[in-house]
């Protein structure tokens, strides 16, 4: 088996990444992952993990504890999703994405377990649980991929859960309030298990809390347990302090853009703190290079140049209002283009609330993935601010007539979805994946 013929086997299970209409939660069974990994070993089970649910900030929290246990000097996997370029994103160790050999090789050794009636996510997320085991992972890293109740990651029986904040995302799926949404994203916590929690809307609140309750799990909330300043904000990033119940750390220093970065990383160092490797990470030095060294792509980050270009796949109405406030802190004064294309399934009318007003220059396009929205509907949307966007059917073509149109001293912004930020990325670096046997078909078979 080649690399290419790998990643077309896991392709050929049905994969709800890219498909709109399905029934949840009828579609989605822990029982079917349980049984896989259950022929498999048991591999999630030979190593301590945190894991992490939440709409906004789980990769980034992921991403920030990632970083410091390693920089403690653990080997660390990291699973994350979707990904931006290329399938090896999701399953890392130590900040290296899993190379194509060994994808290949733990794709062979899940094979002949796989039943047909498993899912796309299903079978990745048991390849990345093995390939942990048979690298010897010190712990993991787990970021829940949809909602938390059913989702793959929850036959976990992890060290510290965590929740970042919850807003209205994936309403046609886990429900169309708050509290339905937390409901689903609470299905991760774990009896006796700490839970970190990130600050939450009150209705989130009280179902996380009640949960947490009924499962005997102490709950640490990050906005009573620790209290963070911030010291300077630039475009290489923010300095601040923090301080903990476990102690003060001053003077770090935060690569990812925008205020909210600070909350996240303050839930990750909660999460270490609360991990059977405290006595390996806390100490200053080790918390403050975790932090600088973090790398989380597509989360506002920023292209140098002229213009300058700020790539963040801001997929809710809370996101786009995070992204909005962070370029116009780190940007006051610029006129804005807006490259934006958004996933079918998205709360449409409310990320045209918030991006509505905000650019100079709107631009509509969409992602090569049968999920993504028509410009022209979202055209429809946008008319009592743009009433007549330009609208480009590829990113590449919608970010070219961005840069054509753009004052050097301006800012273009890449947004609306983590797909249209890949492609984006993809462009503005074409060796990075291009032609690579490491890049994922966008339409699946969905055998």
């Amino acid at each position: 088996m080649t690399c290419q013929e790998a990643l077309e086997y896991l392709d050929s299970f049905l994969n709800y990444e890219q498909v709109v209409t399905y029934r949840y939660p009828e579609a989605f069974s822990l029982d079917r992952i349980s049984r896989l990994l259950e022929r498999l070993g048991n591999p999630h089970r030979r190593y301590p993990t945190l894991h992490v649910a939440g709409t906004k900030g789980k990769g980034s929290a992921c991403a920030f504890a990632s970083s410091i246990l390693r920089t403690a000097g653990l080997r660390v996997g990291l699973y994350t999703s979707p990904h931006l370029i290329s399938f090896r994103e999701r399953i890392q160790i130590n900040g290296q994405p899993i190379s194509e050999e060994e994808l290949t090789r733990i794709v062979e050794q899940v094979r002949p377990h796989a039943a047909r009636g498993l899912t796309f996510f299903e079978v990745t997320t048991a390849c990345a649980f093995l390939y942990f085991a048979r690298a010897q992972v010190d712990a993991a890293v787990i970021e829940v991929g949809l909602g938390g109740r059913l989702d793959a990651t929850n036959v976990l029986t992890p060290a510290v859960t965590a929740i970042t904040p919850i807003s209205l995302d994936h309403q046609s799926k886990l429900g169309n309030t708050v509290e339905k949404i937390a409901g689903e994203k609470a299905g991760i916590i774990k009896p006796g298990v700490p839970l970190v929690l990130a600050p939450q809307e009150p209705a989130a609140q009280k179902v996380i809390e009640e949960t947490a309750a009924a499962q005997s799990a102490p709950i640490h909330r990050v906005e009573k347990e620790t209290q963070a300043e911030i010291l300077r904000l630039s475009l290489r990033g923010t300095r601040c302090t923090l301080k903990t119940p476990e102690g003060f750390y001053p003077d770090l220093f935060i690569p990812l853009l925008g205020r909210h970065q600070v909350m996240n990383a303050a839930a990750a160092v909660r999460m270490v703190e609360l991990s059977p490797f405290r006595e390996n990470s806390l100490n200053l030095e080790k918390i403050r290079a975790g932090l600088a060294h973090t790398s989380w792509p597509g989360r506002c980050q920023l292209i140098d140049g002229s213009p300058k270009i700020l790539l963040d796949g801001a997929q809710n109405a809370a996101s786009a209002r995070a992204l909005v406030e962070t370029a116009r802190e780190l940007f006051p004064g610029s006129r804005v283009t807006l490259v934006l294309g958004i996933s079918q399934d998205k709360d449409l009318e409310g990320i045209a609330r918030v991006f509505g007003p905000w650019p100079g220059r709107l631009i509509l396009t969409r992602a090569s993935v049968p999920r993504a929205e028509s410009p022209e509907r979202l055209a429809n949307l946008f008319q009592p601010w743009h009433p007549n966007p330009k609208i480009l059917e590829s990113v590449p073509a919608a970010l070219e007539q961005a840069k054509a149109k753009t004052d050097p001293k301006d800012l273009i912004v890449v947004s609306g979805s983590l797909f249209v930020v890949g492609e984006a990325l993809q462009h503005l670096s074409p060796s990075t994946g291009s032609g690579r046997a490491d890049l994922l078909p966008a339409a699946p078979s969905q055998k």
